[in-house]
């Protein structure tokens, strides 16, 4: 492993750092090794900013993706649903990136889930998917690309089930509330900002999880298309989104059942007052008429 090189702060144009400047492991003869680092940073990232501010012109960037080729075989990957992939790219420069485009996150700046993986490469062996790596007999700028994908959108679901947990855990605490008291003591207004939490939380979801589909690369490889269903499967991307799917849907019915609680409570307490005004009103009548006597 080479000596770490300080990287100059900060006006220096991070994204557009010499070949030199990144830092990777030394592959021996045999298998080359490469490390992705994948971070998901928000809900979503406004892509055609983050573009602005680097100098080095993109490799790739549509409305999803901004791509950067940092030197040969490093790579730095944008994804407008929140995440951001680093390949062969030195921890320094990473962080420096990160901290480059924090003005367009929100007030948390710490990524909110992140994940490492490898990429060996070792010819005339079989394109594999493992739990902490894939093996593939060529590296290619697509398989990178591919990978990064997949990796980009496992960090993304992660946050979306540590978001419904935390859903799940205040849903639990009101309904553990009603239970014990018999009575549902927190107002209407609060269970409808939460309904409509939820269902922002589900929208995001699935506009986010579009990405779910194939890239268009895998129509025209057969090569790509097997590589993309063997990393989807192992990171069970369609059964952890439909798992998701099912908690956000089972939060929000239970979420409705206690926001009619609370309005057919409300409207209770709303006939009862009806009630004692028409009795004050028959006393008042009756007081008048017995005075008048």
């Amino acid at each position: 492993m080479p000596d770490s090189i300080q990287i100059q702060e900060s006006k220096t144009d991070i994204i557009s750092v010499l070949p030199k400047e990144i830092i990777r492991l030394e592959p021996r003869p045999e298998v080359q090794s490469y490390t992705f680092n994948a971070y998901h940073l928000a809900e979503a990232l406004k892509l055609k900013e983050i573009a602005k501010i680097f100098e080095l012109k993109p490799h790739l960037f549509n409305p999803t993706q901004l791509v950067y080729e940092l030197a040969e075989n490093g790579y730095c990957l944008f994804y407008n649903f929140g995440s951001v992939v680093f390949f062969n790219v030195d921890e320094t420069v990473q962080k420096t990136t990160l901290e480059r485009i924090k003005e367009f996150l929100p007030s948390s700046a710490e990524p909110v889930t992140s994940d490492e993986f490898l990429l060996e490469v070792e010819r005339k062996t079989k394109t594999e998917v493992f739990f902490e790596k894939v093996v593939v007999d060529k590296l290619t700028r697509e398989k990178i690309k591919l990978i990064a994908l997949v990796l980009a959108q496992s960090t993304a679901l992660e946050y979306f089930e540590n978001k419904v947990e935390e859903i799940l855990n205040q849903l639990g605490e009101i309904t553990s509330q009603l239970g014990k008291a018999k009575k549902l003591s927190v107002p209407e207004k609060k269970i409808r900002r939460f309904i409509g939490q939820t269902m922002a939380t589900k929208q995001n979801l699935i506009a986010t999880l579009y990405l779910l589909e194939k890239p268009e690369e895998t129509w025209e490889s057969k090569t790509l298309d097997d590589l993309h269903q063997e990393a989807t499967l192992m990171f069970e991307l369609r059964d952890r989104f439909r798992t998701v799917d099912y908690k956000l849907k089972m939060i929000q019915d239970n979420l409705e059942v206690l926001a009619n609680f609370a309005t057919n409570r409300q409207h209770l307490l709303l006939e009862w007052a009806i009630v004692g005004l028409i009795v004050f009103e028959v006393i008042l009548i009756l007081s008048q008429m017995f005075l008048q006597k």
